[in-house]
């Protein structure tokens, strides 16, 4: 399967794997994980002239950035499944519901990154609306991206950060010892923290400040420096 053949096994010295064994969840999540990526290539249109043919090579920016966007979130559902091969319905509820949001913002991934190359290098990736004579976002329609692009972004992280509780909940049952507990909550901690930036995001939005909603994802990387040092015992750990 794709998971092992890129990854294999994770080895972490203090942490057992419990998700050796791939169950029917996991190998759905890799089929619709796949899908996303699909419907990006599947909407890269045949070029009928060489014009065609560098506006697609053009928007090898957002294309790439939307796939790297797919990855990151499978990455994080990938880690998940290994480290603790949970397969009860809760979880299952949870990682179908992820899954699901993620094959909804496919598209609107690519869209924001195809409109931010556009505003900052001017290539223009919406020849045919341009060629109309047709905005491609009305005023106002700015804030909308925001908050939808937000909303996605939050419910992504509040999902695995659900998923991490109900871990935390039955840790008797996958008998996790302190550093796996303590770990645990350092990755619960990380996800409810950039479910928050984007939650902060929609908020700016609401408050009228539209243009600085964007500087709350450029904290994110503080935001998870802070967090890794409130749990340093697992990094300490790792490194003995």
């Amino acid at each position: 399967m794709i998971r092992k053949k890129i990854f294999g096994p994770l080895h972490q010295l203090h942490f057992r794997e419990r998700g050796k064994d791939m169950h029917r969840i996991e190998a759905l999540s890799d089929a619709v994980f796949a899908f996303s990526v699909s419907l990006l290539v599947v909407a890269l249109e045949v070029p009928q002239t060489f014009n065609e043919l560098k506006t697609i090579l053009q928007g090898a920016v957002p294309f790439f950035a939307t796939v790297a966007m797919i990855f990151l979130f499978w990455y994080q559902q990938y880690k998940f499944f290994r480290r603790y091969g949970l397969n009860d319905r809760i979880t299952i509820f949870l990682n179908l519901a992820y899954l699901a949001v993620i094959l909804f913002y496919v598209y609107p991934l690519k869209f924001l990154f195809a409109l931010l190359l556009f505003s900052w290098t001017g290539i223009n990736l919406f020849p045919e609306a341009t060629g109309k004579g047709i905005a491609i976002m009305q005023q106002g329609d700015f804030s909308e991206l925001i908050i939808l692009f937000s909303a996605g972004y939050c419910m992504i992280w509040l999902l695995l950060f659900f998923m991490y509780q109900r871990v935390i909940n039955v840790r008797k049952k996958l008998e996790l010892n302190q550093f796996e507990i303590l770990f645990t909550r350092k990755e619960k901690s990380g996800a409810i923290l950039n479910a928050g930036v984007g939650l902060a995001a929609i908020l700016m939005v609401f408050a009228g400040w539209e243009l600085w909603s964007g500087v709350c994802y450029l904290l994110i990387p503080v935001l998870l420096v802070w967090n890794n040092h409130l749990y340093q015992a697992p990094n300490n750990i790792l490194k003995k």
